[in-house]
């Protein structure tokens, strides 16, 4: 496609991140990256890619179907709905300059099940990470400044920045959301890991404090350093802001409990807390609620098919100019069985969609047929089949056993991953322990070895030792009981029961009787939170680095099955769940220690005692190796990048940057 010739002047971009965006961590060569333009015209992009400075209102320009609103009279010029000319974002093109138009056929489920199956790839968060993983960048935020001994931030923001609804966007939006919904706890999350700094004498943590010092900054103050605040802004407090003009008419705290409640009953909800977490947290689902994301829902969301449209006020451009996004619309189709979203592609109904590992073949021999290519993103798990132990079940006796490494050794040895790695994953999920792949940071020397050879016999005097002595087929319990087991795992899981019926053969062939337990997602919540669980082979362990996302690694709050007990009494501060002890509490000393870090090589050395940690004890034992998430991507799309990383601190799909996403030939109708 060729590009509009113009001249105008370069401008220099200034990326401030704190301490050289991470720059020792060496995550680039694992993260990929999104603009990498191997086997492409890479000069071409580059050239595309050369940033320009706006100066003036006719180097704009917008959609067709925008500009017809503003010939109607329906909406200002795109010049008075987009932030000042130098405030404006210029947002990369993976490939080349887009065409506007079309509609990205999205598949979906519910608003209650899957909520973040779009939030993720529409989220605007005030910084984000780069593309290629290796630190974070301004997003909706303009830029920031830091002092000397990393404990005040100062956030500038995008003068003349807009809502959806042409509302200003204004540091008041920012206080909105800390003094009125983060802070008060309202929609049912603690104050988050990004807002605490931690003494690193004592391990007490201080909140930090917000200030606004005029429209457009504002300033967030620790008590001790916090380093890594933007990087867990842009993981913990993605948006970290909220529409002041529309929040103050329908929170309690401005209009009065019993007008709030009225509104949440209107909303469909019994109660302030879920009404406040749909209209705070999970708010894209709202069409009168403001945003600031590139395509914004015209209507409620509907038990089958919803329209997202371009946000007229959306502030960001490509490099040549052209009002994001490129795509019109998104139409948003409901799904309740997977393979209704594989029956589609193979249609070549659905634009982009994603699948888990187990649709690489159906995928590969039906990609010409439904006129699509399959893009593998690799994950940072550490396995792709794998169990977790609870490791405080309400069984005393197991939870005695679960706590020994012979126990968990035994139940690792005694599965052939070899067959696993064929039946699971057409061998592309290497048989391995749980572990970090070579090459990639903190990789550890004969962790991916440890407990992974098949080895019945093995298995067999481990439990013997325990005192699980052999009874005919079935092994006996210390106490006399017989040793019978339960895995669980969620029905809506991709596959599910196959893997888990894998285990129970394995586990069976030494003696452990297993009952395989399938519940709907809620039960799942309500087993795990409770602390029912014995094992489970949901969830995945692991994350691109520790002080990124430690949720998994690091028993900071309930969530993972093998530390919700533990994650449950560090969040309450000890007044809910079992207080950790031992190596479980080393990795809470640890991860306190290294929150308190001003220099990144020092935090290396925390995060990998941490991982060391996770390889001495093997709280969670993996069978296969990580595999890709897969994506079929429609032949009439461009700019969507076909190797990067999916990782939640990436936010999924959106690491791929959505708004830039477009039809080669717009004109041309899916399926």
């Amino acid at each position: 496609m060729a590009i509009p010739s113009r001249t105008r002047t370069p401008v220099e971009i200034r990326r401030r991140t704190a301490l050289g965006a991470l720059g020792g961590m060496g995550l680039v060569a694992f993260a990929g990256c999104a603009n990498d333009s191997e086997g492409s015209a890479s000069g071409d992009v580059e050239a595309i890619n050369e940033v320009y400075e706006i100066t003036s209102a006719d180097s704009l320009t917008e959609p067709p179907m925008l500009a017809e609103r503003v010939e109607a009279g329906e909406l200002p010029p795109v010049a008075e709905r987009m932030p000042e000319l130098a405030d404006i974002m210029v947002e990369p093109v993976h490939e080349q300059i887009g065409a506007y138009g079309g509609t990205w056929n999205f598949p979906t489920k519910s608003a209650q099940e899957g909520p973040w199956d779009i939030g993720k790839p529409t989220e605007e968060a005030l910084f984000r990470f780069t593309p290629e993983g290796d630190g974070v960048e301004p997003n909706v935020a303009k830029g920031f400044d830091v002092n000397d001994d990393l404990t005040e931030y100062t956030i500038h923001l995008r003068k003349g920045m807009k809502w959806s609804d042409g509302h200003a966007f204004t540091s008041a939006d920012v206080m909105m959301w800390w003094e009125h919904i983060m802070r008060p706890e309202i929609f049912g999350r603690s104050v988050y890991d990004a807002f605490w700094s931690t003494d690193p004498a004592t391990g007490e943590r201080a909140m930090a404090e917000f200030s606004a010092v005029d429209d457009h900054t504002v300033q967030v103050a620790f008590q001790h350093p916090r380093p890594m605040f933007l990087e867990r802004v842009a993981i913990d407090a993605k948006w970290m802001f909220a529409p002041a003009h529309w929040m103050e008419e329908v929170l309690d705290e401005f209009i009065g409990e019993e007008a709030a409640l009225a509104i949440a009953k209107e909303r469909g909800y019994e109660d302030l807390e879920g009404w406040y977490e749909s209209a705070c947290y999970y708010y894209w689902f709202w069409s009168d609620r403001p945003m600031l994301r590139a395509w914004i829902p015209t209507e409620d969301a509907g038990p089958e098919q919803v329209t997202w449209e371009r946000n007229p006020y959306y502030w960001k451009t490509d490099p040549e100019g052209n009002q994001l996004p490129y795509i019109d619309e998104l139409s948003l189709e409901t799904y309740q069985d997977p393979s209704h979203v594989e029956l589609q592609v193979l249609e070549g109904h659905f634009d982009i969609a994603q699948f888990e590992f187990g649709s690489f073949t159906l995928l590969q021999e039906n990609a010409e047929k439904g006129d699509y290519t399959v893009a593998q993103w690799e994950t940072a798990d550490w396995f792709s089949n794998g169990i977790q132990f609870n490791m405080e079940p309400e069984d005393q006796t197991l939870r005695d056993l679960f706590h020994d490494e012979r126990f968990r050794e035994a139940l690792s040895v005694a599965v052939d991953r070899e067959a696993l790695s064929e039946q699971l994953t057409l061998g592309l999920g290497a048989p391995q322990q749980s572990s970090i792949a070579e090459g990639r940071p903190f990789y550890q020397d004969g962790w991916a070895e440890k407990w992974a050879s098949y080895d019945v016999d093995r298995a067999g005097e481990l439990l013997d030792e325990l005192g699980l002595t052999r009874e005919g087929d079935w092994r006996v319990r210390p106490d006399g009981e017989p040793l019978r087991l339960v895995i669980t795992q969620e029905s809506e899981a991709p596959q599910a029961g196959q893997f888990e019926e894998l285990l129970k053969h394995h586990f069976e062939e030494i003696g452990i009787q297993i009952d395989v337990q399938l519940v709907d997602r809620g039960r799942y919540g309500d087993l795990n939170d409770s602390g029912q669980l014995q094992l489970t082979t949901r969830g995945a362990i692991g994350g691109i680095h520790p002080i990124f996302r430690p949720d998994t690694v690091v028993p900071l709050r309930a969530g993972t099955p093998w530390h919700t007990q533990y994650g449950t009494w560090y969040a309450s501060e000890g007044a809910e769940g079992v207080e950790p002890t031992g190596d479980i509490m080393e990795l809470i000393t640890i991860y306190r220690e290294m929150s308190a870090q001003t220099d990144t090589a020092q935090i290396d050395t925390y995060a990998e005692q941490i991982i060391q940690l996770h390889q001495k004890n093997l709280w969670a034992l993996g069978y296969t190796g990580p595999v890709p998430r897969l994506f079929a991507v429609s032949n009439n799309m461009a700019n969507v990048p076909t190797e990067t990383t999916y990782a939640d601190e990436f936010r999924d799909l959106g690491h791929g940057r959505p708004a830039q996403f477009t039809f080669i030939d717009p004109e041309v109708e899916t399926a």
